[in-house]
């Protein structure tokens, strides 16, 4: 380490500028974050505690419906010419 005490001049000069709140701000400051953290939600937050997840899952689903719909439409119109071929442990099992 070395003897240069630079942190420590830095932080004697910097003690005026700190904040430390008087004892009425600080009641103040834990009175409103009190109410902010007791307040029961309204009608309409708790509506849209509920609405936003579930919108959210039809929309999720609904984009999954439309890829797979496409999908689906995709694979019908292409021609197999080939039979399909799955081997498996060595056995080869043919689809026509």
């Amino acid at each position: 380490m070395s003897d240069d005490r630079f942190f420590d001049r830095l932080r004697a000069d910097a003690a005026p500028l700190r904040y430390e709140p008087d004892p009425v701000a600080m009641t103040r400051m834990a009175a409103r974050i009190r109410a902010a953290t007791t307040a029961e939600p309204t009608v309409a937050q708790l509506l849209a505690s509920w609405f936003r997840p579930l919108a959210a899952a039809v929309v999720a689903v609904a984009v999954i419906a439309g890829i797979s719909l496409a999908a689906i439409g995709a694979d019908e119109s292409a021609p197999y010419e080939a039979p399909l071929e799955i081997t498996v442990a060595g056995d080869v099992y043919r689809v026509d």
